[in-house]
């Protein structure tokens, strides 16, 4: 927004009246069973295309001198899912990491 030249209150119409609503909700909504039942296959896209775009993004990020913490924290995720074997399933699959405690340094 400030770097970018964006109105907040114009990005925020857009985030929460179109973004949200129309691709976290269904998102959430569509994938629930699926979180449930441990299915995170990659059909609609896999862990390394993700990771693919999240390095885009951060990089991206970083060039526009704005936070890259949720973009690297999103990477960093994909990064120790697909070096847990979850490279050729979706996005969800972080969930299985989340579920375990963080290991101590």
């Amino acid at each position: 927004m400030g770097t970018a030249d964006v109105d907040v209150a114009k990005f925020a119409e857009l985030a929460i009246g179109w973004f949200l609503p129309a691709v976290v909700g269904a998102t959430a909504v569509a994938q629930a069973p699926r979180l449930d039942k441990g299915d995170y296959s990659g059909e609609q896209g896999t862990m390394e295309m993700n990771l693919n775009a999240l390095e885009h993004i951060t990089r991206t990020s970083e060039e526009r001198n704005v936070s890259s913490d949720q973009p690297r924290l999103m990477k960093e995720l994909a990064e120790r899912a697909i070096a847990e074997g979850y490279g050729g399933q979706n996005y969800l699959a972080v969930f299985e990491l989340l579920k375990r405690p963080t290991p101590s340094s």
